[in-house]
């Protein structure tokens, strides 16, 4: 039976962080919605925490993919949800997440629906948070990247297979690429909750360190491709609205003593 809303769980290797992430989802305050689980054939006990946690997973696949992204459509592919997220295995939701997100799609009639993210620390505390920015399509381009984080997205089916899903030849920025598609077109309805949706784990193992540099020279061919503004004038003009938005959690950023990947 097809649910409101799907959940696409990628991981490899994750067991260090992955029941956090569970303990998450079976916190969630809405329960219409279904969970997958996408692994890359883990060589460590991933399978074992998803298997034995107490939060249900609809549809598990452990199978030897391509890459986070590759992960992704096969769990995207596989979802009946009228809404689609992801959350990786070392990030979490918040309680009320769901419920917030559902009823904003639900009355707004909206193709992506975003919040603010919390940073939190490999024990899970709370560092610092970014609020998203519901800039135009137009500053957007301007800006040349997505003013809220991919753990506080959502987004409906439908605008999902408009634009074609995560391209999977890309393996650091597919992410970013498909949620600038959506936030540059100017047809799409985008909706803001003024709250924490998605909680971001910043530890020294993460993906995102370790390809550090790559994924520079990826974001940059990515935005190319794009054809994304050229005018530093009005890229920092944008920047600037979303620091002063930002102005307390640059602040904490700034004096937060641990990880800050």
């Amino acid at each position: 039976m097809a649910k409101i809303i799907s959940i696409i769980v990628p991981v490899y290797n994750g067991e260090e962080y992955i029941k956090d992430t569970l303990d998450s989802i079976q916190r969630q305050t809405f329960r219409d919605f279904e969970l997958i689980v996408v692994d890359g054939l883990s060589k460590d006990n991933t399978l074992e925490v998803v298997k034995n946690h107490p939060q249900p997973v609809d549809i598990l696949l452990s199978e030897k993919d391509e890459g986070m992204y590759d992960a992704l459509r096969k769990g995207l592919d596989r979802a009946s949800g009228k809404y689609l997220c992801y959350i990786n295995a070392d990030d979490r939701l918040l309680p009320y997440t769901l419920e917030k997100v559902v009823t904003k799609f639900e009355k707004g009639n909206y193709d992506i629906v975003f919040g603010d993210v919390n940073y939190i620390s490999e024990t899970g505390a709370i560092a610092y948070t970014y609020k998203g920015v519901n800039l135009s399509h137009q500053a957007i381009r301007n800006l040349r990247r997505v003013p809220f984080a991919q753990q506080s997205s959502f987004w409906t089916r439908e605008i999902y297979d408009r634009k074609g899903g995560f391209d999977k030849s890309l393996k650091y920025s597919a992410d970013s690429k498909f949620l600038l598609s959506i936030c540059l077109d100017p047809s799409v309805k985008k909706g803001y909750i003024p709250h924490p949706l998605g909680e971001y784990r910043m530890h020294g193992n993460s993906f995102s360190v370790s390809v550090t540099d790559r994924m520079t020279a990826e974001n940059q061919r990515m935005r190319k491709d794009l054809d994304l503004g050229d005018s530093n004038i009005a890229r920092y003009f944008y920047e600037m609205i979303t620091k002063v938005i930002n102005a307390r959690g640059i602040y904490k950023k700034l004096t937060y003593k641990g990880t800050k990947f």
